[in-house]
């Protein structure tokens, strides 16, 4: 009886065998996709729009990015891969970008309606208090306890500050003086135009609409005085600006306010908001 003899595969055998478990094996490999990647990376760095709004670009391109990576991967399942990261991208995007988005909204339109009462307020002091509290109330509220409206008035009308004074009251004067003119004259907030903040100084640019129905006449030298003449001029409207200020003094939970500067007349949406820098009491309860 014949034995049939178990046949050995020789070098070349063997060969063929790897090779074709080789290519067996490469479809199985799917890369993972770049724009899966890039949506993750996207999606870490949009938590940075907590600091910035530039940053919502990365939470926007993560969503972007996301879901055209999971609608390829959806579409070559064979050789794409990465759904998690793509998913992950498209989630951090949302919950970042939104929800940073909305946080930001709320507090701008928060500060807004404050700053606007405060504004509000300032155009009732316009018409109706002196010029000494309306120098008072341009001082930072650290500074206001310490010198009265009276002493701050002192402290201006010195040599030294005399002609800073002259320059940057003259239009809150000019201001005072034609509402103060005639009970006619009226002085309304009409809204806030630019709204910023700087490290924990909230700062607005606020517009006044302002109706003069009589102004001083003002008499050119030589001009000869005449009786009747005081409310020559008028009526007219016009504009007028206030640099506001606002900031939580320590130990308290609201905002306190101030005014750093008035421009009359103003030509509308035209102001620009400044650079905030600190304020430095000069010892005499100024701030520059």
């Amino acid at each position: 009886m014949a034995i049939e003899q178990e046949s050995t595969p020789d070098a070349a055998e063997l060969k063929m065998l790897r090779r074709s478990a080789i290519e067996n094996e490469i479809p199985t490999y799917r890369a993972v996709s770049t724009r899966a990647v890039f949506a993750a990376i996207c999606g870490l760095v949009s938590i940075l729009s907590f600091t910035h709004p530039f940053f919502y670009v990365f939470a926007a391109a993560a969503v972007v990015l996301g879901w055209w990576a999971d609608r390829a991967i959806r579409r070559h399942p064979d050789v794409l891969t990465g759904s998690g990261l793509a998913r992950a991208g498209v989630g951090m995007g949302l919950i970042f970008g939104l929800s940073i988005f909305t946080v930001t909204t709320v507090q701008h339109l928060l500060a807004t309606r404050q700053a606007g009462a405060f504004a509000a307020e300032y155009a009732q002091m316009l018409k109706a208090r002196p010029l000494a509290d309306l120098y008072w109330i341009q001082l930072t509220p650290d500074a206001r306890p310490r010198v009265s409206p009276e002493e701050n008035l002192k402290q201006m009308q010195g040599q030294q500050e005399a002609a800073m004074a002259e320059m940057k009251y003259a239009g809150l004067r000019k201001l005072s003086a034609d509402l103060k003119a005639s009970d006619k004259n009226t002085i309304t907030f009409s809204g806030i135009e630019n709204l910023g903040k700087d490290d924990l100084i909230l700062v607005a640019i606020a517009r006044f609409d302002v109706h003069i129905a009589e102004a001083p006449h003002e008499h050119k030298e030589g001009e000869e005085h005449k009786e009747g003449e005081e409310h020559k001029e008028g009526p007219s409207d016009t504009y007028a600006m206030a640099i506001i200020k606002g900031m939580v003094p320590e130990g308290k939970s609201g905002y306190e306010w101030w005014v750093d500067d008035v421009t009359y007349p103003y030509a509308p949406k035209t102001a620009a908001l400044p650079e905030i820098q600190k304020a430095v009491d000069d010892g005499h309860g100024h701030a520059h």
